[in-house]
């Protein structure tokens, strides 16, 4: 769902498009008096990341409604989609399981963007909800953000090639950093201790575009040195500005 951003104007019109859509779908069967679009309800829009490497694929639930289709597995990520405002009861749980893993009310505003990120805890899971405020996506501008999802990690920083400082500095586990702007282009991100300075991940050669927000998440245990659990970074993108 490209259409969602924090920011309300493009948030609306995203909205509006799709409305539009839909009501040209309804234009083989409907009436050529009904065209007006439908008036939205309230909504908030929540994408979900699973970043809990011990967690089985899982059913996520939203006061009851289940919100995924198909099982959700680690590194697995929902795009926005639309949620009743107010406080919501968001339960985890086994695919196909009637057990519960982990119960967490969280409270979503009307127009507002958000991301719930699964991760680790010392016993079972945990998940974090942040709200997503990015500036207005430019075409020679790309934006990015931090999040420390690797529970066996030390404070780390960001940097990337070619920018002088630090991206994100001081991130603890469970640490979601602001989105920060950069220029379009080329970048290696390197992910280095906070205490010793040693680079402990470091992406290859990554195209950031323009009109793009990003979110960069470090996953994984530091402990693991081989297989799916291994320590890691993933890219994923937010939103594009067509």
């Amino acid at each position: 769902m490209y259409f969602i951003s924090s920011n309300k104007n493009i948030l609306t019109r995203g909205i509006k498009t799709v409305t539009g859509l839909i009501a040209g779908s309804l234009l083989l069967t409907g009436c050529m008096d009904d065209l007006e679009s439908p008036e939205l309800p309230p909504a908030a829009y929540v994408s979900i990341y699973q970043g809990s490497p011990a967690a089985p694929a899982m059913d996520v639930f939203a006061n009851q409604n289940r919100v995924n289709q198909n099982p959700l597995n680690y590194t697995e990520v929902l795009a926005y989609s639309a949620f009743y405002p107010g406080t919501r009861d968001f339960r985890f749980s086994g695919f196909n399981s009637a057990t519960s893993l982990l119960e967490k009310n969280f409270v979503l505003k009307a127009d507002s963007v958000y991301s719930v990120f699964v991760t680790d805890k010392t016993a079972g899971i945990d998940a974090i909800l942040v709200k997503d405020v990015w500036a207005e996506p430019k075409a020679e501008k790309t934006q990015i953000r931090f999040v420390h999802l690797s529970s066996d990690t030390e404070k780390v920083y960001l940097q990337a090639s070619g920018v002088a400082s630090p991206l994100v500095t001081d991130s603890n586990f469970k640490s979601v950093s602001d989105f920060k702007e950069l220029n379009k282009g080329n970048f290696t991100l390197t992910v280095k201790s906070a205490t010793t300075n040693e680079t402990l991940i470091q992406s290859g050669t990554l195209e950031l575009k323009g009109n793009r927000v990003y979110t960069l998440i470090l996953r994984g245990m530091k402990s693991e040195t081989t297989g799916g659990k291994k320590l890691d970074l993933q890219l994923i993108t937010n939103f594009i500005n067509y």
